[in-house]
């Protein structure tokens, strides 16, 4: 779904019918497709098993590094764009993974490190002016400013919530599943099973996973 509305996305945003749209829509889905192959690849690269939530992520990873650059940059570049995402989703996945830092659906590695790499990338790749050292520095200038602003602002906020009501679930809520214990609803009822742990049980659980 998100795929067939990218190109209502990236296409509608020229808000008028001319032939730039072709080119568009083109790139938005050849760099979804990279973005995929990437995400095998890196998958391959690193010896780790080709998951499909992987691959999907590398799409994601794909279309969003396009967007910044599909109506300035030739096919071939954004297939390019598309396949070095898929890569970066694999590897900002390791990355997160080995700091210790929690985000289930791989929202950073698809729209902060890939989207961070496509504003670089639609300088690079511009149509007619490739590697223009000044137009890549204004995208660098772009990338720090934004990741400078949504970093101060995000870590006071988080500041803020962990000196009031706590910013980390506890360990308990956690080995239950935040969706019973924040919403009192299972996320997922089709892989449901009843499981029942006595004290003994939970304190083991705790220790392996304070020690992993």
């Amino acid at each position: 779904i998100l795929w067939f509305g990218w190109f209502g996305f990236n296409g509608g945003s020229t808000l008028t019918a001319n032939l730039d749209i072709g080119r568009i829509n083109l790139n938005t889905q050849m760099a979804g497709s990279a973005g995929a192959v990437g995400a095998m690849l890196g998958s391959a690269l690193l010896r780790q098993p080709l998951l499909l939530t992987q691959i999907i992520n590398g799409m994601l990873g794909g279309l969003v590094a396009v967007t910044a650059g599909c109506a300035t940059m030739l096919p071939g570049f954004a297939v390019l764009t598309g396949l070095m995402a898929g890569i970066i989703v694999v590897l900002g996945t390791r990355l997160l993974d080995r700091l210790r830092l929690d985000d289930v659906v791989g929202a950073i590695p698809v729209h902060g490190f890939c989207g961070m790499w496509g504003t670089l990338a639609a300088g690079l790749f511009f149509d007619g002016d490739m590697f223009n050292g000044a137009r890549v520095l204004v995208q660098l200038a772009g990338i720090c400013a934004c990741l400078g602003w949504v970093l101060s602002i995000a870590l006071l906020m988080y500041w803020l919530i962990e000196r009031t009501i706590g910013l980390r679930a506890g360990t308990l809520h956690e080995q239950r599943g935040l969706d019973i214990t924040e919403h009192a609803e299972i996320g997922y009822p089709e892989f449901a099973r009843p499981s029942v742990y006595d004290s003994e049980t939970l304190e083991q659980l705790s220790r392996q996973a304070a020690r992993s």
